[in-house]
């Protein structure tokens, strides 16, 4: 409520409908859940990890290399590819840094 720039407008939405603190809390609790529940039942796409090797392959560059540009470790990248490690978070990026070479680092 004090830094999260979507919160602080939702609190202010509240605050001129007339709610007290604690019905704007209680909003808030119910609006968190109805995201969580959305995302569960919804979840975003992963890239496929062999999708994501035959990228890499085709551009010509190492393991080695792609983790020291997205700061994680070749190993992770490597179960990643093959499937053994699903991590929606790292794929995305990783998909992301394949596609968009100028993109030099990401950060996490």
């Amino acid at each position: 409520m004090r830094y999260h720039p979507a919160t602080i407008a939702y609190v202010q939405k509240r605050q001129t409908e007339g709610k007290t603190r604690r019905e704007i809390i209680r909003c808030l609790k119910r609006h968190i859940a109805r995201e969580i529940h959305h995302l569960l039942t919804n979840p975003p796409p992963t890239p496929n990890g062999t999708h994501l090797r035959a990228l890499r392959q085709k551009t010509q560059i190492t393991l080695t290399h792609a983790a020291q540009a997205l700061q994680t470790h070749p190993t992770l990248l490597s179960q990643l590819e093959r499937g053994i490690r699903h991590n929606h978070q790292l794929a995305t990026r990783y998909q992301h840094w394949l596609t968009h070479p100028q993109a030099s680092i990401c950060k996490t």
